[in-house]
């Protein structure tokens, strides 16, 4: 097989009928219950992906070639090699201890501007995540400010933590792959699609202000723009401020209760979990991804 040989209808039936065995298996690899879901409702989440990847391995066999997004082709020729894509899996290891080799990654063959390094590309019913990384990378470690551990160890964890969707620590997980501090913090800024058009909107607005007082009779207070401009960056690190606070809170908690990698337990964890822990109450779940996580509970450091 191209992509992984765990998901097999055996292994996934074992899953099904709750076997502890089959769910630390999976879980390893990075695919581990939702929150609130059942045994034969994970089964069939890891069947619908099972075929995805199977449909897209025949695909690149018979056809050299597939088409997941209009104008993005990726061959099999430009498959990432298990070198290259070990880098990062021994970084999701240590932060996480998930191991997603089942993630399709590709060299991009295509251009997507001067500033891009990467992309992940998902599919919300089957649940297939693949990730397509610039074509530089096959033969470089850096390009530009993007490392391409770093790049694609983003991706992973993305692919790896899908199934707790939520948006509040989604990309603080991603970005502690990072290697510098200052994008571990500001990386996790921007957590929904408009964070960004809000941070610009009003800082784009000022060059338009000052422009208007220049060139025409309006006479506008551009002070008050330099403020308004100002609002959204600092909200944004405020409450990023305070996710990573509230982590490390909770963080604390566990490693004052001996527990073995605290950050493996949180990334399964959801937002209200964690806020739990940081206050410094064990938090409890009766549903499949509890099973796991009593283990790793219990697991001392």
């Amino acid at each position: 097989m191209l992509f992984s040989n765990l998901l097999t209808p055996s292994a996934i039936a074992e899953a099904a009928r709750g076997s502890v065995s089959a769910l630390r298996k999976f879980d390893r690899h990075g695919l581990f219950p939702a929150p609130g879901e059942n045994s034969q409702e994970f089964a069939d989440r890891l069947t619908r992906l099972a075929a995805a990847l199977s449909k897209l391995e025949q695909e690149l066999q018979q056809k050299k070639c597939v088409e997941p997004c209009s104008g993005i082709k990726l061959h099999d020729n430009s498959l990432i090699p298990a070198n290259i894509y070990n880098e990062a899996l021994a970084k999701t290891v240590e932060l996480y201890d998930v191991k997603p080799d089942w993630v399709p990654g590709f060299f991009a063959d295509e251009s997507f501007g001067l500033l891009w390094g990467g992309c992940a590309l998902s599919d919300m019913e089957s649940n297939l995540v693949l990730f397509i990384i610039r074509k530089v990378f096959r033969k470089k470690r850096r390009f530009l400010v993007y490392d391409r551990q770093e790049l694609m160890a983003h991706e992973l964890t993305h692919a790896a933590h899908q199934s707790i969707n939520e948006i509040k620590y989604e990309e603080y997980f991603a970005y502690r792959t990072a290697q510098s501090r200052l994008r571990k913090f500001f990386g996790g800024c921007f957590i929904s699609k408009y964070d960004a058009m809000l941070f610009l909107l009003p800082i784009l607005l000022l060059p338009v202000v000052q422009m208007l007082n220049v060139f025409t009779a309006i006479n506008l207070p551009v002070e008050y723009f330099y403020i308004l401009a100002a609002v959204y960056p600092v909200y944004l690190s405020l409450r990023c401020f305070a996710t990573y606070r509230t982590a490390a809170k909770a963080r604390k908690f566990l490693e004052k209760n001996s527990v073995a990698r605290p950050d493996a337990v949180l990334f399964r964890m959801t937002a209200g979990e964690i806020a739990s822990l940081a206050r410094n109450q064990m938090a409890q779940g009766n549903d499949l991804r509890w099973v796991l996580i009593k283990e790793r509970l219990e697991k001392k450091g």
